[in-house]
């Protein structure tokens, strides 16, 4: 059955192949292994115009489609979110839980329930500082300290983060908050870190602890037995040091700072030195935001600073060489996961709403590691990241190099893209309720195949990729990076769809003057053959592209020394900004 020439098909023609579509996608569910058999039927599907949300006779047959999905997604969406905040709180070194905003608990980790014994735990929040912070959240607020109830099982003090609205909205109420308690004892060994970091004094860190605690300063004059101008001298010396603003912010800012390094194991740089640093870190951090962003790091502790932004299906480890190379030639590697990839919260939001919250949580997250200027690195999708948060804060990078994918995207550039990657693409152009179907297949294929087997399955379409990989002994890393994607349920897989058939060119050549930017591909890709928009590059004089003849889509890890080379070049014509 063959389109007409306006890419239509009669209704009883189209209403045969929605019935076969609809049956091979249960299927596929059910039998992951007939994934590309529904790929190509898609494909078929497009050009029938059968997969469209416009009006017309094809409405009635995507509206199927619609009321199902929307009965998995909210089965799918109370287990996700029930088992997400499962895994959250246990990951934690220190007792926590998860409430809703009518003081009610959702979710206590183990920790909590073995410091607290016999006792509820809703006397947390009962008749508390704690309560009457979550059932009174101002809506501009996102991290507040607070006591808790005296007595109850020995904690004193909290730290509340509102947590994003597309967290559990399905297992409580919409405004749900994670609550860390703290050891704020004089034994922890945070207080040492936090005075190296400010450079106070023994009596000054004391103060800082006793403050902490929820003491006034008469008391505190009291149990040091100093008079209370020594307290008041001590406390405005904090003050200047940690540069806060008010003895609330100083106490604030010290708590959260323990909780970020116990509980989510935070390595920064303004904490530890460099030779004390692994040469591989994972941690994780929450933004003042509020959401929580995971990332890892590699190479050079002191080095000059890299903003990996990682694609799809790459996820953000890389290979050993690169690591060992970065180490050698003093660069360190920042590598974010992405909003909703693997345990970086998501972000309630499509499209350029998406992209402009990913570029101010980056900003954070650079401030957070009290970097000044990053280099950035696009790779794959995350090329519209990357030149859009150059865009943004172009005071903040050194330079943005594009790897894998240039950002400038043409209906010629997609007709060229192997037949799984195509089909995405052109779904995503026409359909949001189809792609959440095709992607639901995908996952459900990666299940029963195994990542390993379907990144296999993707780099066929590109053989020198595939020859690398196997060659170099990463394609577990890339089986790694594909459960990585859909690590929370293939959200972000979908939302990433915006990042892939969107033509960037626009914001590239608003960079001319501002930031310089660059890209690296392979000639050997047959996933995205970028040589069909050769002349639409060559229209961009100052984005400077380079065509490497023995690489392909992975061109990154090919060919890391091109990389390193702009790395040096962007540091050393825009250094870092004075401290």
């Amino acid at each position: 059955m063959e389109p007409d020439n306006t890419g239509s098909v009669d209704t009883t023609d189209r209403q045969a192949l929605f019935t076969e579509l609809v049956q091979l996608t249960y299927a596929t569910i059910a039998e992951p292994e007939k994934f590309h058999d529904l790929i190509e039927l898609w494909e078929k599907c497009l050009t029938s115009q059968i997969v469209t949300d416009g009006t017309g006779d094809a409405t009635e047959f995507t509206g199927h489609l619609n009321s199902a999905l929307q009965i998995f997604d909210r089965i799918g969406r109370i287990q996700r979110d029930t088992d997400r905040a499962r895994r959250l709180l246990e990951s934690f070194t220190m007792p926590a839980l998860i409430c809703g905003s009518q003081r009610n608990i959702l979710h206590i980790n183990t920790r909590l329930r073995a410091k607290l014994g016999e006792e509820d735990p809703l006397e947390l929040l009962a008749q508390s500082e704690l309560g009457d912070q979550v059932a009174n959240w101002p809506d501009t607020q996102s991290v507040a300290f607070a006591q808790t109830s005296a007595g109850t099982a020995g904690i004193q003090t909290a730290i509340i983060t509102r947590l994003p609205a597309a967290f559990g909205n399905d297992i409580g109420s919409s405004r749900n908050f994670l609550v860390i308690f703290n050891d704020i004892s004089e034994a922890n060994e945070v207080w040492g870190m936090i005075a190296d970091k400010y450079g106070l004094t023994q009596a000054e860190t004391q103060v800082l602890v006793l403050l902490a605690k929820g003491m006034k300063a008469e008391e505190i004059a009291a149990l040091r037995e100093v008079s209370i101008n020594t307290v008041r001298a001590h406390i405005r010396g904090l003050l200047e040091k940690s540069d806060s603003k008010s003895q609330g912010d100083l106490v604030r800012s010290s708590v959260f700072l323990i909780a970020q390094v116990q509980s989510l194991n935070v390595v920064s740089q303004a904490l530890y030195p460099a030779e004390d640093a692994p040469a591989d870190r994972e941690a994780r951090l929450i933004l003042p935001s509020g959401r929580m962003i995971s990332y890892r790091e590699y190479g050079a502790r002191d080095g000059r600073p890299v903003l990996y932004l990682h694609g799809m299906m790459a996820g953000p480890d890389l290979p050993e060489s690169v690591k060992s190379d970065a180490l050698r030639n003093g660069i360190r590697i920042l590598a974010p996961s992405r909003p909703g990839f693997g345990r970086t919260d998501t972000i309630p939001a499509e499209g350029m709403e998406l992209i402009r919250q990913s570029c101010r949580d980056l900003l954070a997250f650079i401030d957070t590691l009290s970097l000044e200027r990053v280099f950035v690195i696009g790779n794959l999708s995350a090329v519209g990241i990357a030149v859009n948060f150059a865009d943004r804060f172009p005071d903040r990078c050194v330079g943005v190099l594009n790897t894998g994918y240039s950002g400038v995207v043409t209906d010629d550039l997609i007709e060229g893209m192997s037949t799984m990657s195509r089909a995405f693409a052109r779904t995503y152009q026409r359909s949001r309720t189809a792609i959440r179907f095709l992607t639901r297949a995908a996952i459900a294929s990666v299940d029963f195949l195994g990542a390993h087997r379907m990144m296999q399955r993707h780099l066929r379409a590109s053989p020198f990729d595939l020859a690398y990989c196997e060659r170099a002994g990463c394609l577990d890393m890339m089986a790694e990076g594909l459960k990585h994607a859909i690590a929370q349920g293939g959200d972000a897989f979908i939302k990433d769809g915006y990042l892939a058939v969107t033509d960037w060119s626009g914001v590239i050549a608003s960079l001319e003057g501002r930031v310089p930017v660059s890209a690296m591909l392979g000639s050997q890709d047959q996933i995205a053959p970028h040589a069909r928009v050769r002349d639409r590059l060559a229209e961009l004089g100052h984005y400077h592209v380079e065509f490497l003849e023995d690489a392909g889509q992975l061109v990154l890890f090919q060919e890391w020394p091109s990389a390193v080379r702009r790395i040096d070049a962007a540091f050393a014509t825009r250094p870092a900004l004075p401290e």
